[in-house]
């Protein structure tokens, strides 16, 4: 097909899923809400079947057979646990009005900038792989259907367009209002079509694979059967996979399901209402056992047909496109288009609140300007935080696009998925350990985290330096600076496992040996971090309006101002009033400038700017206006 038509179809997609997120929105602001609705929620989770889903299961079980079923079966074993998990989540996050899993961390562990911050950091480095994993699935399906790929050899161009599209379409989307915890309607219900999008194309290409091509399943696993390369791929053990590697991808894919930023956002910040977890809870397996459903006889059909003339992640493609069916193959090219694009959007507006919340605003909050009552710097601070996250997009998307075009472009798309599950799961020491044990400390979790994520670079990212020339081969062989003991897949002499097993034993190993015991023989915990730690446990406990933490003496007048700064000035009446309707002896009707605030004032303060600006900086600059 010829370029301008894809580019055409590409962008009359994306411009369809305007529409709708403008439609939805509009509905929205009519208080006749279209996401409010459990299946658009658990095909919101969906988002979790990425490119990877869509183009690299097929390559992956072109090699490996069944092993790509395990990181999908994780989350299937896991979703029967969310009405104890999940839902404990999304009632601390809508009752401590938290909008990521940076938030999270923080607030739970004293609301800790330096906290925050790391785990920010740990996101950020540890997505942006998956992210230009994503870029590369565009650009490989683009030059596919150009008919202009030469064997993953792509076109720089075409993944830089799709970048820069890409960013423009994300800040349309999500990154409207200053106040993060504002539902994204529009954007939820996008990636709820493009999940279904994304399952009929998938499924299309299947049925034309397995009915079109062969005669039906039997033929086609009778076709594998014959050749002794496939036929070794129709049981775990011909394949070498061993018991070791099956749990770590079950392990992983629990992590991803759960801690995952685009899934945090979509199944945490974005739902409304908690009962939606009792269908979700059996939709979504159920999308991901139909969404597999066809991996193997695409990928056998794809060697069948092609051997290794072509790369396997391409199959889904090559196959409609071979067979003659270009407007199936472009329909396929659209589902595939569907499922980079919706983890690309989500994945980096929660990336870019992130970066806002923990890296940038805690700085700011600590300038003398941000002492007193000075309404105007309130003001600037809220369109910093706005256009901060715009800025945080581009740079992501840029930080993707670096690493496609140094690393990625010579890896396969799972290895790079794989890479991302296992960084985000160096969270979940501190957020299980978070949401049941109120020992933990901030201490403990910065240690845990910092060993966890310097174990996973170690023995995950520095080997995919290597290839590309940028650290010598000798250290996989004779270990870093020559000790043999620190070989990346070998740490400490340890042998016997795969790379990832392996780099996941390790990594947790250190982050649940520091969470622990720093925690344990660390200091004492701060009264501040006692009181999160029974909010976080006791969660579904009633509790008192939290007032005790404030002490200090603040004018009524300053904290207006400072809540009109980050909220605007409609927001912020609403929410007053709704504060002095249920405490209406803590909020006189019209202060005067020397009246100070209710510590019950103070606190329903903290709560609404840290939806705006993250626990952690909502505390600081509420400190700071007090003095």
């Amino acid at each position: 097909m010829s370029k301008l038509l894809l580019i055409g179809f590409s962008f009359g997609y994306l411009a369809l899923l305007f529409g709708v997120a403008y439609a939805a929105e509009r509905r929205s602001a009519a208080r006749r809400s279209l996401v409010s609705n459990p299946y658009v929620y658990a095909l919101s989770m969906a988002v979790y079947c990425t490119a990877w889903t869509y183009y690299g299961s097929v390559g992956r079980a072109a090699h490996f057979g069944l092993e790509f079923v395990g990181i999908y079966l994780g989350p299937t074993l896991l979703a029967p646990a969310w009405w104890l998990v999940l839902r404990k989540i999304i009632r601390i996050c809508r009752t401590q009005r938290l909008t990521s899993i940076a938030d999270f961390i923080s607030a739970r562990y004293g609301k800790s900038a330096a906290l925050g911050a790391l785990a920010t950091v740990v996101c950020v480095l540890g997505v942006i792989p998956y992210i230009s994993l994503q870029i590369k699935a565009i650009a490989t399906s683009f030059e596919v259907m150009a008919g202009e790929a030469d064997m993953g050899g792509l076109d720089d161009n075409t993944a830089l367009i799709t970048t820069g599209m890409l960013a423009f379409f994300t800040i349309i989307f999500g990154v409207r209002s200053v106040e993060a915890t504002e539902r994204h309607e529009g954007m939820v219900l996008a990636v709820a079509l493009e999940s279904l999008v994304k399952l009929v194309a998938f499924l299309a290409a299947g049925l034309l694979v397995t009915y079109g091509l062969f005669d039906g399943f039997a033929d086609v696993f009778d076709r594998a059967a014959a050749v002794p390369a496939l036929q070794k791929l129709f049981t775990l053990h011909t394949t070498g996979i061993g018991g070791a590697q099956w749990l770590t991808l079950l392990l992983l894919g629990m992590a991803a399901v759960l801690l995952l930023p685009r899934q945090f956002q979509v199944s945490v910040v974005e739902n409304v209402n908690e009962d939606h977890l009792r269908k979700a809870m059996w939709l979504f397996p159920l999308y991901l056992i139909i969404i597999n459903v066809f991996v193997l006889p695409i990928a056998f059909g794809g060697v069948l047909r092609y051997g290794s003339q072509l790369d396997a992640d391409t199959f889904v493609l090559a196959l409609p496109l071979g067979a003659g069916h270009r407007w199936l193959a472009l329909l396929v090219y659209l589902g595939g288009l569907s499922a980079a694009s919706s983890m690309i959007i989500v994945e980096t507006i929660a990336l870019s609140v992130m970066m806002s919340n923990h890296l940038l605003m805690p700085l700011l909050v600590r300038m003398p300007a941000a002492r007193g009552e000075s309404a105007r710097w309130f003001a600037y601070l809220g369109q910093v935080a706005l256009q901060s996250r715009r800025l945080a997009v581009v740079l992501v998307l840029l930080l993707a696009y670096g690493y496609y075009a140094t690393v990625g472009h010579l890896l396969s798309l799972v290895n790079i998925g794989l890479v991302s599950f296992a960084a985000v799961a160096q969270f979940v020491p501190v957020v299980l350990g978070g949401l049941y044990w109120k020992g933990g400390t901030s201490q403990g979790a910065t240690a845990g985290i910092l060993g966890g994520f310097a174990v996973w670079f170690f023995t995950l990212v520095l080997p995919t330096m290597i290839a590309p020339g940028l650290l010598p081969a000798s250290i996989m062989d004779h270990g870093l600076f020559g000790v043999g003991v620190l070989r990346p897949f070998a740490l400490f002499g340890l042998t016997g496992l795969d790379y990832l097993s392996h780099a996941l034993f390790w990594s947790w190993f250190c982050n649940v040996g520091l969470y622990v015991g720093v925690s344990v023989l660390g200091r004492v915990p701060t009264g501040l971090e006692l009181r999160q730690a029974e909010e976080f446990v006791d969660a579904f406990r009633p509790r008192p309006a939290a007032s005790a933490e404030w002490r200090g003496a603040a004018p009524v007048l300053s904290v207006r101002a400072l809540l009109r700064g980050f909220l605007g000035k409609k927001r912020t009446v609403q929410a007053l009033q709704a504060f002095a309707t249920r405490f209406p002896d803590a909020l006189p009707p019209e202060p005067i400038a020397p009246a100070d605030a209710d510590p019950r004032l103070l606190a329903y303060a903290e709560k609404l700017l840290a939806g705006s600006i993250g626990p952690a900086s909502a505390r600081l600059l509420l400190s700071s206006a007090m003095g």
